[in-house]
């Protein structure tokens, strides 16, 4: 399983966390309707009640999360340069990295502005320098394994795509020689990478478009041209439309197909039957808080999200909700404050169910910028 943002491309992995409460129409036992009041009054004690099961995870400013089963990474840039941390949940062991996460260069000054890597359970790779990527060893300080180097990228480019699937490091190119896309394969220990798929070839005879992204997760390869998401395993001569007819803000794809946003409506794509259902659909009609509250659960615009097994966690109306996709049920993790002292967003989960969400927090009544890291166990 590989989760995959179009905007800042990371691999989550996703986890349910929460509890079984909510649910049904206003009313009490007596079957009369609720007041507007009392259904604030079932609103702040259920949001009161859901944060009694949260802990901090981290008290200051992090960013740019990412997941390798039961590990969690993430920056630290608050103050001077970025720093790279993680967080084995098997072991407790923390690492503190000594190496950059971050591009600097003459047309790169700021650090902050091109923070990159990609992990796996083994393996951290970085384009901080301006002719490829280094690699270092997992839970080690500052660990080398070695360097991927790579022709300079077009102009107006920072870095070429890449990511990381288990030991290997994955990067696509422009061969100068046929002027299309490579996806390359490189491990620590190879003397140069070698071509695993041309994705001019798997859409043939559509023509490509603007290449965005890419991601690899074990022989199952997603990219994105001109907006349209294409899967394909590293065998295929041929790739699948998955059938999105807008620019996707997340995908979560895997052998056999795929799950992905538009905005607020959430689409899951099968590739032995070439289609696709609309999920969005069955979260708004799966789940009620109460009348006042009819759209607490509804998928945010742009939601962020992650997924682990058959479950969504993503980002609602007024806060952090989960979708079963096999028992089609909307659960409720945390609820926001209704007056934006505290509004949970960008959910990421490890394998073992542990979820971690960002509460920003604000005096002001508009929604903060930061706030601490919460976790909530399986």
């Amino acid at each position: 399983m590989n989760m995959w943002k179009t905007t800042t491309l990371g691999l989550m992995i996703a986890g349910l966390a929460g509890c079984n409460l909510g649910g049904g129409s206003s009313g009490d036992s007596s079957g009369e309707p609720q007041t507007q009041d009392e259904d604030i009054a079932g609103y702040e004690s259920l949001q009161a009640k859901l944060e009694g099961t949260r802990e901090v995870f981290l008290k200051g400013p992090a960013q740019d999360f990412a997941t390798a089963k039961d590990t969690l990474f993430w920056v630290e840039a608050a103050v001077g340069d970025p720093l790279l941390h993680s967080y084995d949940a098997a072991t407790k062991q923390t690492t503190n990295y000594g190496f950059k996460v971050y591009l600097t260069g003459p047309n790169s000054p700021n650090p902050t502005d091109n923070i990159n890597y990609f992990a796996s359970t083994s393996l951290i790779a970085s384009m901080n320098e301006l002719d490829g990527a280094n690699t270092y060893a997992v839970g080690s300080e500052k660990s080398a394994l070695g360097k991927l180097t790579l022709p300079a990228p077009p102009y107006g480019q920072k870095w070429w795509s890449y990511g990381v699937d288990g030991n290997n490091v994955y990067v696509t190119i422009i061969n100068m020689d046929d002027a299309k896309y490579h996806v390359q394969r490189w491990a620590p220990g190879d003397a140069a990478p070698t071509d695993v798929a041309i994705l001019d070839d798997l859409i043939a005879p559509n023509v490509m478009g603007e290449f965005h992204n890419f991601a690899v997760s074990g022989e199952t390869l997603i990219f994105d041209e001109g907006d349209r998401i294409w899967l394909a395993k590293l065998s295929d001569a041929k790739a699948k439309w998955a059938k999105n007819d807008k620019r996707v803000n997340g995908v979560d794809f895997y052998d056999g197909g795929a799950v992905y946003s538009q905005n607020t409506e959430f689409w899951r794509y099968d590739m032995a039957t070439d289609t696709r259902e609309n999920l969005s659909d069955k979260m708004r009609s799966g789940y009620t808080l109460n009348k006042t509250f009819a759209q607490a659960h509804h998928p945010a615009g742009s939601s962020t999200w992650c997924k682990r097994g058959n479950t969504i966690v993503y980002e609602a109306n007024s806060g952090i909700f989960s979708y079963d996709l096999t028992a089609a049920t909307v659960k409720p993790l945390l609820l926001s404050a209704r007056d934006n002292s505290v509004v949970y967003k960008y959910p990421t989960a490890l394998e073992n169910g542990t979820l971690f969400v960002k509460g920003l927090e604000s005096k002001s009544g508009s929604i903060g910028a930061d706030g601490p890291t919460y976790t909530l166990a399986p």
